[in-house]
């Protein structure tokens, strides 16, 4: 019986350091992890900092570096939330750029249109520019 107790407190004692060691390593948490559009890489490669830059390319044409990452968890989020949207003309100019970056490594890189964005990778994929998002680059 204190054999089997031993080995419990071993193994609960390792999940407890185990837990500690990812939440202070890395941006997400395996287990509510999922990967998409706007996170594509497997959840190991998000280490801490994970940092958003905002490159304003209208009239001000200014970079805005988000680091804070309650910032950067609600930016991502509204950026899961956008519907995506069918092929759509690319004439309009691009208003802003974005990349989300950590340890140097450029993880995604997102065009802004008028009314819709566009991750540059292979696929390319288009989503709506909502209301929410649109207002998270407003306030940059």
């Amino acid at each position: 019986m204190e054999k089997k107790l031993i080995i419990l407190g071993g193994l609960i004692i390792f999940v407890v350091c185990a837990y500690i060691y990812v939440d202070q390593r890395y941006f997400f948490n395996p287990i509510a992890f999922t990967q998409d559009d706007v996170t594509p890489h497997h959840w190991s490669e998000y280490e801490r900092p994970v940092t958003i830059t905002y490159y304003d390319l209208g009239t001000e044409r200014k970079a805005y570096i988000l680091e804070q990452e309650e910032a950067v968890r609600k930016f991502l989020e509204e950026m899961k939330n956008s519907p995506s949207v069918q092929e759509t003309s690319t004439n309009s100019e691009v208003e802003g750029a974005l990349k989300l970056s950590c340890e140097g490594d450029t993880l995604l890189e997102v065009y802004f249109y008028e009314g819709y964005w566009q991750i540059l990778r292979e696929s390319g994929t288009m989503f709506e520019l909502t209301q929410d998002l649109k207002g998270l680059i407003e306030t940059l």
